[in-house]
């Protein structure tokens, strides 16, 4: 068996020498301009790991780089010269340990990655690259290689013209989706806090945060200077119909697209860096500078829980594996729960809700106190990441009695205020917008008859819009938009008049396209692509009786695509969601507690404030306890303002 396997070895390095000989050969009958070193080179550096001569690499070498200076300097292939070289000055590294060599490698990612007349796919996998080899060899340029990506990633998501179609481009990507965790993770590790921040925002949420930074500013480019407005729309939409044309499978048809593609690119990057010449448009698709983002903790602290492999000591006793199982572990005690009677115990999940005190909240909790001296019941925001997105958080309790016997131990509810964002520019937004607050209106909109295939019927709705009625302040206009009257248009239309919803209904979350996660209406269904769409600067709180509406998708987590947001980036400032599905039998108590909270001071003083909702709902889970089983009470969370 030896002497056959050796045998083997044989024939395959006669085989190599021989394909070397072929490739040598067919590389040197070529004019320098047209000549192409990447199989040549891959075959030289196999023959090198091999044997270890040194003049198969450094032929390697000389080759790419013979083949790159051949080339003029803007020529779009010498991107893959850059990423051909790179690999060579790697191959090299991984076998003499040079570390000249390992900085080489990342020296010709960086070009391959910055080479403006290659195509921005080409460039983003170019930074993908750097990323992953930089963080395999702990090299100092990761940070860097992080940055260089999301960059790349938001010019390229930025030449699509719809929300779908940015989606599709992002998840072309599917080896990057735990990058805005492993940013945030890589800046932490080399004592980067401001620059942790600033990846955390340049990489989650990058859907929302690109979408907000297109819709507004494009608007002001427009009255300001409406012909470069009209250039950047026009390149965009042929950029994006030249990406959808590359079906084709004529070679001389596609090689025509990727050259306009190329020159496009470029025209683009033009036009973008010259609306950044134009005063008050200096950061025109950038995401925003520390400095900027700093107003987001204006009202209170906000906390960015990062869960990545790398080694991060904040939380020394969780693990990510650990982080992952305590998010399957929810979702299989919450399913479980569902089948329980109302009374029984849920102890499963307050063993995981103990760990989350423990092993997450508590050492947080610890650090606002001793450090920030944050007194009780103030508000907090938790921005998380990753797998933390699916932990109920904002319900950490220890479920133990004091050493003295007298009373448990305090719960983060009765600390802290617990509020969420999914990005920070979101929350600054939400804020700056406040300024401007139209009459206050308020529609509750409920569907106990959905149409066909949109579920079953909620025999609860009508007496839940009843309740609500009630409890809203005489002096505020009321409508009540139900039965036939609650169509997707007229949903649309409430949420784009009113000031105040609540909306009572069957909530889906579609997990395979998160932009058709959607409510129950009479006729159609009112979907966050809807919603998305559908403008409404004066809105103010949305509060939304519905399964799942704040629930993300579980494959894209860092992306926080979900009904309650798609709500915030219409315009709504704060907003109450649900985690997984609602019990409606229990629910009107939850809704009931809560806007006697909310309104507790309203019907004195006539004016009815969205900032006190994290407050009214923190009230309104306390005040329950006895009637709502804990799975019912932890499922609403608060976001925003």
């Amino acid at each position: 068996a030896l002497s056959s396997l050796s045998t083997c070895k044989v024939r395959a390095s006669d085989d190599l020498d021989e394909a070397i000989e072929l490739l040598r050969a067919s590389f040197l009958s070529l004019e320098p301009e047209r000549r192409r070193t990447r199989n040549l080179s891959s075959a030289l550096c196999s023959r090198f790991k091999q044997t270890r001569m040194k003049k198969d690499i450094n032929d390697a070498i000389y080759l790419c780089q013979q083949s790159s200076e051949a080339l003029p300097l803007n020529h779009p292939e010498r991107c893959l010269g850059y990423m051909q070289l790179q690999k060579a000055y790697l191959c090299r590294y991984q076998v003499l340990h040079n570390v000249a060599d390992l900085s080489l490698a990342m020296e010709n990612f960086r070009l391959a990655s910055r080479h403006e007349t290659q195509g921005f796919p080409q460039r983003i996998q170019a930074a993908l690259g750097w990323v992953v080899t930089a963080e395999n060899y702990r090299h100092e340029s990761a940070l860097e290689a992080y940055a260089e990506f999301f960059k790349l990633l938001d010019c390229h998501l930025a030449t699509r013209s719809t929300t779908i179609s940015r989606r599709e481009a992002s998840t072309a990507f599917h080896r990057a989706r735990s990058l805005p965790a492993d940013a945030a993770s890589c800046a932490v590790r080399r004592d980067r806090p401001r620059m942790v921040v600033e990846l955390v925002e340049q990489g989650r949420g990058q859907q929302w945060s690109l979408a907000s930074r297109l819709r507004t500013p494009l608007e002001d480019l427009d009255s300001t200077n409406p012909n470069i407005a009209h250039e950047f729309s026009e390149l965009s939409k042929r950029l994006f119909d030249i990406q959808g044309s590359t079906g084709n499978t004529d070679r001389a048809t596609i090689d025509l697209a990727a050259k306009q593609y190329k020159k496009l690119t470029k025209q683009w990057e033009a036009v973008v860096a010259a609306i950044r010449n134009i005063p008050g448009f200096s950061r025109f698709l950038l995401s925003p500078p520390y400095e900027e983002l700093q107003a987001a903790a204006c009202q209170g602290p906000v906390i960015i829980l990062v869960a990545s492999k790398p080694h991060d000591v904040a939380l020394p006793g969780l693990a990510l594996a650990d982080l992952e199982k305590l998010k399957d572990n929810f979702a299989k005690a919450i399913r479980h729960a569902a089948g329980m009677p109302p009374e029984e115990p849920r102890k499963d999940l307050q063993i995981l809700l103990r760990t989350v005190w423990k092993e997450i909240m508590q050492p947080i909790v610890n650090t606002l106190q001793t450090k920030l001296n944050l007194r009780y019941q103030s508000r907090i925001w938790l921005c998380p990441t990753a797998a933390f997105t699916s932990i109920p958080l904002h319900a950490a309790h220890p479920f133990r009695i004091k050493v003295d016997n007298l009373g448990r131990e305090e719960c983060l509810e009765d600390i802290y205020i617990c509020s969420y964002t999914p990005t920070l520019s979101a929350l600054i937004r939400a804020r700056q917008t406040m300024n401007a607050r139209a009459a206050l209106t308020f529609v509750a909109i409920g569907q106990s008859q959905p149409g066909t295939g949109q579920g079953t019927v909620l025999a609860t709705v009508d007496s839940e819009l009843e309740l609500v009625h009630n409890l809203v302040p005489p002096n505020v206009q009321f409508t009540n938009l139900s039965g036939d009257e609650a169509t997707q248009a007229g949903a649309l239309e409430a949420l784009r008049c009113n000031t105040w919803v609540h909306l009572a209904c069957h909530g889906k979350q579609d997990r395979d396209q998160p932009y058709n996660s959607r409510f129950a209406m009479r006729d159609k269904p009112l979907t966050l692509l809807d919603i998305m769409e559908n403008s409404a600067p004066q809105a103010e709180f949305a509060f939304l009786s519905a399964c799942h509406t704040a629930a993300g998708d579980e494959e894209t987590p860092d992306e926080i695509i979900h009904l309650a947001a798609g709500l915030q980036f219409s315009g709504f400032k704060s907003v109450i969601g649900t985690l997984w599905a609602v019990d409606d039998a229990v629910a009107k108590y939850v809704v009931k507690a809560f806007y006697e909270n909310m309104f507790k001071d309203s019907k004195k003083e006539g004016v009815m404030d969205c900032m006190n909702a994290a407050w009214a709902l923190n009230c309104a889970t306390r005040a329950v306890k006895t009637k709502v089983p804990l799975e019912q009470r932890i499922v609403f969370i608060h976001i925003g303002v």
